[in-house]
C-alpha cells in the first residue's frame, strides 16, 4: 500500500505543478494556449474545417471563455481522481475520504486563484474556484463508482 501512496503523491505533485505552470502564464500566453487548442478543434471538425479563416477566428473568439472553463473543470476532475485515490489508500472512513478530497481540492483551487491574482493580466475569480471544486467532486464520484464496481467484481469472483 505504501508504494501506491507514494506513486499517488508523486502524481498529485505533478498535477499541482501542471496547474501552477498554467496559472503562471500571463494573460497573453494563457489566451494563446487555449486559442491554439481551439484552432486544432475548429480545423478538425467536419462542420468547421472548411470555413474561411475569418469565420474560424470568430468561432475561436466566441468559444474561448467556454474552453477555458472546461479546461479548469477537466484538470480538476483529474485532481479529484488522484486525491480520492490517495485518501482511499488510508484507513479513513468513507465520509472522511470524501471530505478530505473535497477540502484539499478546494483549498488548492483557492491557492491557484490567489496565485493568478499576482500574474500580469490574470484575475482571481470565485467562479473558477467553484468550477474547480465541481471538477474535484466529479473526479471523486468517478473514483467512488470505479471502486464500488471493482469491489462488486471481486465479490462475484470470490463467490464463484
Amino acid at each position: 500500500m505504501k508504494k501506491i501512496q507514494i506513486i499517488l503523491i508523486i502524481l498529485i505533485i505533478i498535477w499541482m505543478t501542471v496547474i501552477f505552470c498554467f496559472s503562471a502564464q500571463d494573460a497573453d500566453d494563457s489566451s494563446k494556449t487555449s486559442g491554439r487548442t481551439l484552432k486544432v478543434i475548429v480545423d478538425t471538425l467536419p462542420e468547421t474545417k472548411d470555413l474561411k479563416e475569418t469565420e474560424k477566428e470568430e468561432i475561436i473568439e466566441d468559444w474561448q471563455p467556454t474552453i477555458r472553463k472546461l479546461a479548469h473543470y477537466s484538470i480538476y476532475t483529474i485532481g479529484g481522481v488522484l486525491l480520492y485515490a490517495f485518501f482511499n489508500t488510508t484507513e479513513c472512513i468513507n465520509a472522511k475520504k470524501v471530505i478530505y478530497t473535497i477540502l484539499s481540492g478546494a483549498c488548492y483551487a483557492i491557492t491557484d486563484e490567489f496565485h493568478q491574482y499576482f500574474v500580469d493580466g490574470r484575475s482571481s475569480e470565485i467562479r473558477d474556484v467553484c468550477i474547480d471544486t465541481a471538477g474535484i467532486i466529479t473526479g471523486m464520484i468517478i473514483m467512488i463508482f470505479i471502486t464500488k464496481l471493482m469491489e462488486r467484481m471481486a465479490r462475484k469472483k470470490h463467490d464463484i
